[in-house]
């Protein structure tokens, strides 16, 4: 019988953590031995405070409030309808969690190496990987990146593509280098983009074809696998401007509430 691949999960607690995490769960031949979950919002000197107000300076209060519904929200609301948080997932499972705003530290460096992981899988995760811990998982670093690369580069690919009304989107799983969403791409999942798209619906359904592209592709990569260069720069998007999340606001809506209390209140977990 061959050993299952043991991961570590990279990620930002969220209500898109939670579906990748469940789908790591559910996998056959898959052991997940770790996760680092980023305590980083913007900069990594920034308080929670500070950082929150600098986003709200970045891109207004509706987007700001997004990012809060999908984030401390959705996680306080999993508490008021007794459903277990990220957190409780993994210890009721005796996976082992650090909470770091450096992946790349000495501490983070030693707590991956003890893991002995084969792949680490980073999913709505705000932190660039750097050589040392590239170097760590015996096989891949592989990442789930919630448009068709190498178009819609950046923080919220979602965002944009419902602001630029693209037609079509999908979710890449690629290779990790030291570049944000630059390496080379195992397998891509097309979707198309609904005129009802809200861009946490669209989130939603992004990350779970992302998630399950990422379980078929741990289970086929070799040391050997090299995946398909991104021949295109593409444009990279950093956080949306004021303009940006004006326009949004007139042309879709960031969620609903049905949805949004929907998805908190029947989504299975492991």
């Amino acid at each position: 019988m061959t050993a299952a691949c043991r991961i570590v999960f990279c990620t930002y607690p969220s209500a898109y953590s939670d579906l990748v995490l469940n789908e790591l769960l559910a996998a056959q031949a898959i052991e997940l031995v770790g996760v680092v979950s980023s305590t980083r919002i913007l900069n990594k000197t920034d308080s929670k405070f500070r950082a929150s107000i600098r986003q709200i300076q970045f891109s207004g209060l509706r987007y700001a409030a997004y990012l809060f519904a999908v984030t401390d929200l959705y996680r306080l609301l999993r508490w008021v309808f007794r459903k277990p948080s990220f957190t409780q997932q993994l210890i009721a499972k005796n996976i082992p969690c650090l909470a770091t705003d450096d992946i790349n530290s000495v501490e983070s460096v030693a707590f991956l190496k003890d893991l002995q992981p084969d792949f680490f899988l980073s999913a709505h995760f705000n932190q660039l990987l750097k050589s040392e811990v590239l170097a760590i998982p015996k096989l891949a670093c592989l990442n789930i990146h919630p448009s068709l690369l190498p178009v819609f580069k950046g923080v919220d690919p979602a965002f944009y593509a419902l602001l630029r009304q693209a037609r079509e989107t999908g979710a890449t799983v690629h290779l990790q280098d030291e570049q944000f969403d630059h390496g080379a791409i195992l397998e891509q999942s097309k979707l198309s983009i609904r005129p009802q798209d809200s861009l946490f619906s669209l989130n939603l359904k992004l990350f779970k074809l992302g998630a399950i592209s990422a379980v078929k592709q741990i289970r086929e990569v070799t040391a050997d696998t090299q995946g398909s260069a991104q021949t295109m720069a593409g444009r990279y998007d950093s956080w949306p401007n004021p303009a940006d999340t004006k326009q949004f606001h007139q042309q879709r809506r960031y969620f609903r509430w049905r949805e949004y209390l929907a998805f908190i209140r029947y989504t299975h977990t492991r």
